[in-house]
């Protein structure tokens, strides 16, 4: 169903027909707070509670609430839980889910400053249906309201006007031509490519953020299972499709894969805070390779965990439930170093027969000391060896199993991986 908003709405915040120059801000940039919408639920205060605590030593937690009595009830708690209150707020808006993600604030930096971007999303919101307007209008705000559904967990954007999704963005929206979906998305967000990955079989909010997650302007995190899964196809499709993109500056992406725990759990719903990174955890042993993944890609950050099993069969974890409000006064452009994408990895030949010698050919970057890594999948070590200096070729053995496997160059500038297959020797 279409919402439309009253004419007041825009009188009363003196906006044009649509912002000046916007420009949606990658969730990398520096942050100044984070939302957060309890749902008032017993069950889940504990995943809230730690949540919180870990947040708020990163950027100013925000929580929203009904009222005074709500707050009073969350403050108690958190008193209770040991986690200090300097740094936690308030706000009174109607509200009453947990998934602030989906319904909550896009930020859009415009001539005219911080502005609230106010979509449907395709959930039945309820309280939450104008969270947006409301929050906008309490903080002063514009806001721009647009009737079509466009979840906050199927955003990735970088500083250059690619908005990663899934093709969720068309299917929610088939009275809409892509065309049309573009043109609003430029106009409104400063949005210039769209680059929509197929949505996992059984997803049915189909959202990117339960299977990939934007690091910086050329890293990636992907998700992967193991062949004979049936997000398997859709998996590796999209590692194709983003293997074969260049960045803005004309370069390939770098792209790591992340195993799943168990079905819908994944590690791709991870929060970034600045310095700080939260990463999904679910008792499982593959924790502890998402964990170190992410310290390796972003080496200056803390990487802190959150349990998320409690959660996470209503196919969401702690990404859907933080919703992060960019630092106007600090917006830096947040890369990888240019260096990197100049590392090129060739396995020669691929695919290969398991016991036959492989050749890895080894161009650009510079002659330092690297790691050579292979990875299986699922994203465990299989095989590591040091050099003192980079070569330029290098031969192993593959005495591995059939299956898809990935080779990982890393020295002091760059890490740079590539797949390769292993068939069973005749």
């Amino acid at each position: 169903m279409l919402r439309f908003f009253p004419l007041f709405l825009f009188l009363a915040t003196g906006l044009s027909a649509q912002p000046q120059n916007p420009f949606t801000v990658p969730e990398y940039a520096p942050s100044k707070a984070v939302l957060v919408e309890w749902d008032f639920n017993d069950q889940t205060w504990d995943l809230y509670s730690e949540l919180i605590a870990h947040c708020q030593e990163a950027v100013e937690v925000i929580c929203v609430v009904r009222d005074a009595n709500e707050e009073n009830d969350m403050s108690q708690r958190l008193a209770a839980d040991g986690v200090p209150g300097g740094n936690i707020s308030f706000v009174y808006v109607p509200c009453e889910r947990m998934w602030i993600r989906d319904h909550g604030p896009f930020a859009v930096q415009t001539d005219n400053g911080t502005a609230f971007m106010d979509f449907n999303d395709k959930a039945d919101s309820g309280l939450d249906e104008n969270l947006p307007s409301n929050l906008a209008a309490e903080w002063n705000y514009d806001v721009y309201a647009r009737p079509w559904i466009f979840d906050g967990g199927n955003l990735l954007v970088d500083n250059h006007g690619t908005l990663f999704c899934t093709r969720g963005l068309y299917d929610n929206n088939p009275g809409m031509t892509s065309q049309q979906i573009s043109l609003e998305l430029e106009d409104f967000m400063g949005i210039n490519r769209v680059v929509a990955l197929k949505r996992q079989h059984d997803d049915y909010w189909g959202h990117i953020d339960m299977q990939a997650k934007l690091l910086d302007d050329s890293t990636f995190v992907l998700s992967s299972v193991s062949f004979g899964h049936p997000n398997y196809d859709s998996l590796e499709y999209n590692f194709q499709l983003l293997a074969a993109l260049e960045t803005h500056e004309g370069k390939p992406y770098r792209i790591r894969r992340l195993p799943h725990a168990d079905d819908w759990k994944t590690y791709a719903n991870a929060l970034i805070l600045n310095n700080t990174v939260i990463v999904p955890v679910y008792d499982h042993p593959n924790d502890a390779v998402a964990v170190a993944t992410y310290a390796e890609l972003l080496p200056n950050h803390t990487i802190k965990t959150l349990n998320c099993n409690k959660i996470i069969g209503w196919e969401g974890a702690l990404h859907c439930i933080t919703m992060q409000l960019y630092d106007e006064n600090n917006l830096v452009s947040t890369e990888a170093p240019s260096s990197l994408p100049e590392l090129r990895l060739a396995v020669v030949p691929n695919p290969v027969v398991s016991g036959t010698p492989v050749g890895l050919k080894i161009t650009g970057g510079s002659y330092l000391p690297c790691t050579v890594s292979i990875n299986d999948a699922l994203g465990r070590l299989r095989h590591r060896e040091h050099f003192l200096q980079m070569p330029d070729e290098h031969q192993f053995d593959a005495n591995l199993k059939p299956g898809l496997y990935y080779i990982q160059v890393q020295n002091e500038q760059s890490v740079v991986s590539v797949p390769f297959v292993v068939h069973q020797r005749p």
